[in-house]
């Protein structure tokens, strides 16, 4: 038998506590990076910008308006190949610059720009976890390429 919500217990943070734990986040994605070649740094994280887009992908599946579904899906689509662009070119330079313009289309959910459905914490949590992710890129990764 299925319940809503009566005995769930949901996740409510602030938004210095959501831009708190996307910095954790994003620590923790990046560290193990150091156990791995660059290419293959290069490679998870292009990647993972792909599951970092689809995240709306799954708040307008949440919403269930076609407006949002509408907005967040080609916006999905468009960081999964930046992110295949990335790697094609071998350019860790286009990957940061993937993740800084994730931030900016996460800032505009955080005023309702983009009426899509989100927890209010979210937007400062991701663009806190894209800022990190880029500035990890820019300092870790040889700009001109990595093979």
């Amino acid at each position: 038998m299925y319940t809503t919500g009566a005995t769930e217990s949901e996740l409510e943070l602030s938004g210095p506590t959501g831009a708190a734990v996307g910095l954790g986040l994003a620590l923790a994605t990046v560290l193990p990076l150091f156990l791995l070649s660059k290419l293959a740094g290069l490679q998870l994280l292009a990647v993972q910008l792909g599951f970092v887009a689809a995240v709306y992908f799954g708040f307008a599946i949440a919403d269930g308006r076609v407006r949002s579904l509408l907005s967040e899906v080609p916006v999905a689509g468009v960081f999964l190949a930046l992110g295949a662009g990335a790697l094609w070119a071998d350019s860790p330079l286009l990957l940061a610059a993937a993740y800084a313009a994730h931030a900016l289309w996460d800032l505009v959910h955080h005023p309702r720009a983009v009426t899509t459905r989100i927890r209010s914490w979210y937007p400062p949590f991701c663009v806190v976890y894209d800022v990190v992710v880029a500035a990890f890129i820019l300092a870790w990764l040889p700009l001109g390429g990595v093979n």
